[in-house]
């Protein structure tokens, strides 16, 4: 239905309707119609996404879905006269046949209609069983224009049907190689620290030589140069530690300091042969006799706590933790550790957990389980990242996984404080363009233990840093989806 027709019918009641008022008495009231031409309430019904699952063979296949838009919520922008959907629509939503709900203030609506990309708009009469193409549209959005019952035609509202062109939920990683080569050549034995958007590795030359170098990360994007610190020769490299934005090693069992100026020793009382993880103002450590030490850096005081650790990995191993944030008490902190096991290197890895309140560190018996244990992986790595803890590196070593034994084959997943883990099937994925994260990883191998190290920054970036210095840099994409409204 064109609505050249409706001005006639409208102009046509307006005339009737003066006619009758004219030949009436006096005591007739005057009818008078409202000129109000807003848009009060939008909304999408059914549509159809197209989906990308895996077939009963593990291939990609093609499917679609219907879903329904209700719970798009659509913002209306009454001084600007816009409309869109803050939450844009999942990837592979079709938008060439959309049905909308529209409640304005009459029940004459025209939109501009467009049939082809480019065409002009034609003024067409809506109706709540149009299939409206928004695939044309035009970027500041399709016009919708009420016509009041007073005959006015409003200013006109654009409506945009914003849709993801990423998966949100996946991860994305960099084609090429970031960054630049360390100064210092190959490292090894490599463990990294972020703090105040830089970038700490601490590591092993090929001469023998124990050194931190550090590079600036701003907005995804790293620095030109690597900068060296000289470290003392017996450092425990893996023993790096950031606690109250000052990042804490251990050299021959005693506790240093990175300064502006180099280091400093904090000179304890007590042998300490590893440093685990630091939760607020407090250094979590082993001491030499294989009990567990809490050491604060305001205070400067330590406990040394009677729980024996002597099943912990040995000095000289790497030990990664991950802290994660207690829902239901903003008070508590649970940090999570979790290392290769080479005394059951066909078991499952080590992990062992407490909270800020606990008493004692805690350690998964795994030998009681028969399904979903931690993989033994060398040269792990260990991030939480989007609410969930994930580990991978390099070779497989559990004769559980099978299908996962060569490097960086897959994440592994926890969701419930590292008890149990998964193999991640789609969405958490290494790179699979540019040089292969196998390769990089086993250039570095050939070089020595720990050639490579991982960070997740401020901005939710996560970085590989390779033996020569160079990074992939990778993200999940909803991290980096800007608000269209603050």
């Amino acid at each position: 239905m064109k609505i050249k027709f409706l001005p006639i019918l409208v102009v046509g009641l307006l005339t009737v309707m003066s006619t009758m008022t004219s030949c009436l008495n006096s005591d007739v009231e005057e009818v008078t119609y409202s000129s109000e031409t807003s848009i009060t309430s939008f909304s999408l019904g059914t549509l159809h996404v197209k989906r990308v699952g895996k077939d009963s063979k593990g291939g990609d296949s093609t499917y679609t879905d219907t879903i329904s838009m209700a719970n798009y919520p659509f913002t209306i922008n009454q001084a600007m006269r816009t409309i869109e959907n803050k939450d844009s629509l999942p990837v592979g939503t079709d938008i060439s046949r959309v049905i909308t709900n529209i409640t304005a203030d009459s029940n004459y609506i025209l939109y501009g209609k467009i049939t082809s990309k480019g065409a002009e708009a034609k003024d067409t009469l809506w109706t709540s069983t149009d299939s409206i193409n928004f695939s044309f549209a035009p970027s500041e959005g399709l016009t919708f224009k009420v016509l009041a019952y007073s005959g006015v035609v409003g200013k006109a509202y654009h409506v945009k049907v914003n849709v993801h062109t990423q998966e949100p939920d996946s991860l994305q990683w960099n084609k090429e190689l970031m960054g630049s080569a360390f100064t210092s050549g190959t490292l090894t034995k490599q463990k990294a620290v972020y703090i105040n958007n830089c970038i700490y590795v601490f590591g092993q030359t090929s001469e023998g030589k124990m050194v931190a170098e550090y590079t600036t990360v701003s907005n995804g994007n790293p620095g030109k140069t690597w900068t060296a610190i000289a470290l003392p020769q017996q450092t425990d490299t893996y023993s790096a530690t950031l606690c109250q934005g000052n990042i804490y090693f251990l050299v021959n069992q005693e506790l240093y300091k990175l300064t502006d100026n180099g280091y400093e020793s904090q000179n304890l009382s007590v042998a300490l042969d590893q440093l685990l993880t630091s939760i607020d103002n407090s250094l979590y450590a082993r001491t030499a006799n294989n009990e567990s030490y809490i050491y604060n850096v305001q205070s400067k005081t330590g406990t040394t706590e009677q729980s024996n650790l002597s099943e912990f990995p040995s000095k000289g191993q790497k030990i990664i933790s991950a802290n994660i944030p207690v829902s239901y008490n903003n008070n508590l902190t649970r940090s999570i550790l979790l290392g290769y096991n080479s005394t059951k290197v066909k078991g499952s890895g080590f992990v062992a957990t407490r909270m800020t309140n606990d008493e004692m560190w805690s350690s998964y018996n795994y030998e009681q389980t028969d399904t979903f244990r931690c993989p033994n992986i060398v040269d792990p790595s260990f991030i939480y990242y989007n609410k969930k803890l994930y580990v991978f590196g390099g070779e497989i070593t559990s004769q559980d996984y099978t299908d996962y034994k060569s490097p960086f084959s897959t994440f592994f997943c926890s969701t419930d404080n590292g008890l149990t883990w998964e193999a991640v099937q789609e969405n958490m994925t290494f790179a699979t363009e540019g040089t292969s994260f196998v390769e990089l990883y086993n250039k570095g191998k050939n070089k020595g233990e720990g050639s490579y190290s991982c960070i997740v920054d401020q901005n939710n970036f996560i970085w590989i840093i390779w033996n020569n210095g160079y990074m992939s840099r990778g993200r999940v994409n909803h991290f980096g989806f800007l608000p269209k409204w603050e």
